[in-house]
């Protein structure tokens, strides 16, 4: 991937507003809160001990009337847990489009989730947002130190990328890490944003690093 811009921790991009690194700091806090909804549930199944369920997926609504869809492969796993690579993906999506395809896949995805469990995936979370209508907000957990070759080369997930620049203007993806064991209640720290510009024909490619 070449980038058109690289940045560092304050710079600021004035044509480009969406690779503001407030965004990266709102985003953040909204995947510490899902990562504390993980933590709960993961703490009880550590007390429930083998009565606990190997697995789990909910699809719910919240009092909101949120959207809430989260798979976890292995419940031991996520118990067990440590050092941490946790991934956000957050996109403003285009209004005049009907994106019930990306859920079509989003399915697809779910079912092959026991597959990138053992790859090293531990969650798959996906939230809509309060704002804008519409948006969601993903945290994906994994036990690895990068993204496993498994997730982002199969082919449902090829294909939800090809898809993504129909169905967004802006897309930025963010990874971080949560030191220690998860169940501690260590926080995420970002390391860097990756920024994906589609409202244009070429696709604009930016990174932000927060580390190194």
């Amino acid at each position: 991937m070449q980038y058109e811009a690289i940045l560092g921790p304050e710079d600021v991009l004035s044509e480009r507003p969406f690779t503001n690194a407030e965004n990266t700091t709102r985003e953040v806090d909204v995947m510490g809160y899902m990562l504390e909804e993980e933590r709960e549930l993961a703490r009880g199944w550590a007390e429930a001990r083998e009565d606990a369920p190997q697995n789990f997926v909910v699809r719910e609504q919240d009092a909101e009337g949120r959207r809430h869809l989260l798979v976890v492969p292995s419940t031991r796993s996520i118990v067990e847990a440590a050092d941490v690579t946790a991934i956000g993906f957050f996109g403003r999506v285009r209004e005049d489009v009907d994106h019930s395809i990306l859920f079509g896949l989003e399915d697809e995805l779910v079912e092959r989730m026991a597959r990138y469990g053992e790859a090293g995936l531990l969650s798959y979370y996906d939230v809509e947002l309060v704002a804008p209508k519409g948006a969601y907000g993903n945290l994906i957990l994994f036990s690895t130190p990068d993204v496993p070759e498994a997730w982002y080369r199969d082919e449902v997930h090829r294909r939800a990328v090809e898809l993504s620049p129909g169905h967004y203007y802006e897309v930025r993806l963010h990874k971080g890490t949560v030191a220690g064991s998860l169940l501690d209640g260590g926080q995420i720290e970002v390391e860097r944003t990756k920024y994906f510009d589609f409202k244009e024909t070429e696709v604009w490619f930016g990174l932000r690093r927060f580390q190194g």
